[in-house]
């Protein structure tokens, strides 16, 4: 899920920085890669720079906020129904970059909708268009994605999977901050495998004992790889490429373009709509 293990440590982060969002962002989102491996891959695949990006499920709109960081021509709107997360966010990311908040803009919207001007690229990181179920739900939703990407539009997409992801775990992981050290759990509840739908909480625990039970719930469908593809293909784009993390070390990400992933107990892979 994003976060790096470290060990011989302990929760030494104060209980003020008790904030839910602070500390997901903290273990989980990585930003700066994202919005590198898109830029990279569209470069890539289109042979131009991207411009507009569209952040579905944008919860505090961090990568909007990396994205017009990036290049100053770079423009961002978010989309979540989540009016309290998008409040904090336009607070704590948004307001603190100056000139460049200028072109962002969160949104209390579904993403479920087709939106003006067009889109260079759109995003559903965190595994967020896993609530998309059941399958018809998803197809429809990439058909509006579909609609909101300029002609030479990508959409990208991170997935998770393997035999782990279908087992009842807890997995606790020491993150490392500039204010010190505090312990994130990402545990899985409960797999139907008829549905597929998988119930996963995350929780923290900082200092002194303070904890962050279920400070976020997830009720989704694992979809496979080939399930993105089918429904990519479905709701009217051309392609789907799928990247596979190649890297031997859990430090380091190397995603390169994959007819064929190896077989393992959890794996990463990111998934790439081609217009």
């Amino acid at each position: 899920m994003g976060a790096k293990k470290h060990t011989n440590c302990e929760n030494t982060l104060p209980r003020r920085y008790a904030d839910r969002h602070l500390l997901y962002q903290w273990s989980v989102q990585v930003p700066e890669f994202e919005v590198q491996f898109m830029d990279r891959v569209f470069r890539k695949l289109r042979g131009r720079k991207p411009l507009h990006l569209r952040e579905d499920f944008c919860g505090t709109g961090i990568v909007c906020c990396e994205w017009v960081r990036r290049r100053k021509r770079h423009v961002a709107v978010g989309l979540d129904l989540d009016r309290e997360t998008l409040a904090w966010g336009r607070k704590h990311n948004v307001a603190r970059l100056g000139k460049a908040a200028s072109r962002v803009t969160l949104q209390e919207a579904d993403v479920r909708r087709v939106t003006d001007p067009a889109a260079d690229v759109v995003c559903a990181y965190n595994f967020s268009w896993f609530l998309m179920h059941p399958f018809a739900n998803l197809v429809d939703y990439f058909r509006q994605v579909r609609a909101s990407l300029a002609d030479d539009g990508l959409l990208f997409l991170d997935c998770y999977g393997g035999w782990e992801a279908q087992q009842q775990m807890i997995e606790p992981r020491l993150i490392e901050t500039p204010e010190g050290m505090f312990t994130y759990t990402w545990e899985q509840a409960d797999y139907n495998p008829i549905d597929n739908i998988a119930l996963c909480y995350i929780h923290f625990e900082l200092a002194e004992g303070r904890t962050l039970r279920k400070a976020f719930t997830y009720e989704w469908r694992l979809y496979t790889p080939a399930e993105a593809r089918d429904a990519l293909l479905a709701a009217g784009f051309s392609d789907c490429r799928i990247y596979w993390d190649f890297s031997q070390d859990p430090e380091v990400d190397l995603y390169r373009p994959a007819r064929r992933g190896q077989n393992q107990p959890g794996w990463l892979a990111y998934i790439v709509g081609v217009v």
